[in-house]
């Protein structure tokens, strides 16, 4: 799994660096996902929150409904780039969109999660495991603070 990785947002005002590998990577098809990335889902890392280093501001928003646990969203102020979610459930972790990465092509999901949310036309990876919710909370140390 990668290890030390790096992105940011389109016009590079936000940028942000991680010294662990990821805890997970998950395809979220919630709601809340299809909105933040504007398609059918959302491509995540989840990282402890603690090894992340964050340059830039990012703006941050509560969704007005959020089925998934994604309750805080973070982008760039300047170009709108989605980069970031907070979990309600666990304050320990950031999801970071994939898409943001320096190297997007290292993004290897484990799994299909809330999947109750998935559009009907969504064809997704049939190798991969399937979660109808949320998948089991991690439990790294220190809680994360944008």
């Amino acid at each position: 799994m990668m290890k030390d990785y790096s992105g940011g947002c389109a016009c590079g005002a936000v940028r942000f660096r991680c010294a662990a590998a990821p805890l997970a990577m998950y395809n979220c098809h919630c709601r809340s996902c299809q909105l933040a990335s504007g398609s059918a889902w959302a491509p995540l890392l989840v990282v402890a929150g603690h090894a992340l280093r964050i340059e830039g501001n990012p703006k941050q928003h509560r969704p007005q409904r959020s089925r998934g646990n994604h309750a805080t969203r973070a982008f760039c102020p300047e170009c709108g780039s989605s980069l970031f979610a907070l979990a309600d459930n666990n304050p320990s972790v950031m999801l970071v969109h994939a898409a943001a990465l320096d190297s997007p092509d290292t993004f290897k999901p484990v799994a299909d999660i809330w999947t109750v949310d998935a559009l009907p036309w969504v064809r997704m990876d049939r190798h991969i495991p399937k979660m109808f919710k949320s998948p089991p909370i991690l439990e790294p140390e220190d809680e994360v603070t944008l």
